[in-house]
Parts: C-alpha cells; sequence; structure tokens
C-alpha cells in the first residue's frame, strides 16, 4: 500500500513539472509574441518605409531628369507674355505635366523588389545589440501611383525685377508590400522647372507714406 502511495505521488510530482514546465513555455511564446509585435514588427517597418521613401524620392528625381534632358523644350516655353505680365501656358503647361508624370509613373512601376537582412539586434532599439546577432530577411515591393500639378510661383527681387518660376508638385502614393502585410504612405516631392526674371522700368520718383 505505501508503494503505491509513493508511486502516486512520483506521478503527481511528475505531471505537476510537467504542467508547470508547460506553463512557463507558454508563457514565454506568449511574451515572446508580443515582444515581436510591440517593438520587432514596428522597427521593421520604420525601416522598410525608410527604404520605399528613398526609393521613391531617387526614382521621382531620375524620371523627371531624364525627361527633361531627353526633351529640352518641354518646359523653356511654358510662360506667356500676357500684356506685359509673364503667366503659365495652360495648354504647355497641361502638356509637359502629363508626360513628366507618366515618366515618374514609368519608373515608379519599374522599381524592383528590394531584399535585404536586418541584423537581429538592430530591430531590439538596444544599441547594444545594434548590428549584432542573425540577419531578419526582408523583402519589400515598393508599389505607387502618381499625382501631380504644375505650379507658378512669382517672387519680388527688388522694386523692378520679379523673378518668375514654374515648378511641379509630386505625390507619389507608396504601396508597401512587406512580407504579407500591406502599408500606405505618401512621398512629397517638388522638382524646379524654370525660372526667368522678368525686370521693369526704374520709376523716376519714389512715394512715401504720410500720417
Amino acid at each position: 500500500m505505501r508503494r503505491c502511495t509513493a508511486a502516486g505521488r512520483r506521478r503527481a510530482k511528475l505531471r505537476s513539472l510537467v504542467w508547470l514546465a508547460a506553463a512557463v513555455l507558454l508563457a514565454g511564446a506568449l511574451h515572446i509574441n508580443r515582444y515581436v509585435n510591440t517593438v520587432i514588427k514596428p522597427t521593421l517597418h520604420e525601416l522598410a518605409e525608410y527604404e520605399a521613401r528613398a526609393a521613391a524620392v531617387q526614382a521621382v528625381n531620375r524620371a523627371v531628369a531624364a525627361e527633361l534632358s531627353r526633351k529640352p523644350a518641354l518646359c523653356s516655353t511654358l510662360f506667356a507674355d500676357n500684356g506685359g505680365v509673364l503667366c503659365l501656358d495652360a495648354a504647355r503647361a497641361g502638356a509637359a505635366q502629363a508626360a513628366l508624370i507618366a515618366a515618374v509613373q514609368a519608373e515608379m512601376d519599374a522599381l524592383p523588389e528590394i531584399s535585404y537582412r536586418v541584423p537581429f539586434g538592430s530591430l531590439t532599439n538596444n544599441s547594444l545589440l545594434s548590428g549584432l546577432g542573425p540577419g531578419w530577411p526582408v523583402q519589400l515591393q515598393p508599389q505607387g501611383y502618381v499625382q501631380g500639378e504644375i505650379r507658378q510661383t512669382a517672387e519680388s527681387l527688388s522694386i523692378n525685377t520679379t523673378r518668375y518660376c514654374a515648378v511641379l508638385h509630386l505625390s507619389v502614393t507608396v504601396n508597401m508590400i512587406l512580407d504579407g502585410s500591406t502599408a500606405t504612405l505618401t512621398v512629397e516631392q517638388t522638382c524646379p522647372l524654370v525660372s526667368l526674371l522678368a525686370g521693369g522700368e526704374i520709376p523716376d520718383v519714389y512715394a512715401t507714406g504720410q500720417d
């Protein structure tokens, strides 16, 4: 009878140890899952957003520069003289805007998949672990669409000189496909197109206000 009691106690103790080990493993798994979701993944998405933003800005600059180099006259006649006042020619501005946006869109569509590895320690936000540990593979597919508008600005440089500029304001919405999940970011970029100086006659008389 005593042997059965001792054996039963050993089995009960063994079961308790098994349940304790299972509880510890479950708690550890939940803690790791929470750490990955609250620390690792947000840091990974920040790095991915930086890479996608850099790729989009480079694509915009590359496309605009290439299009202006290929068509030098595209923006040289954007301004028209309207009774002594320079203003954007709507038809020419519209044609230049369409050509530049199409070039940027084509460059965005041609962006390749970005693949790299981030050391696990760099994802922990711990400076001591930065650059250490195995690499976390990242595959980023930047895809997006482009919107834009050519705008005119005028700046008075002196009493008889005004600088007129035409700039292209672009808004690129990038869909980041990262490890099966999708996130969206917007990249704003301004590209100068043409600048003109318009001078007038120097006045002979200057008037000052009187109280």
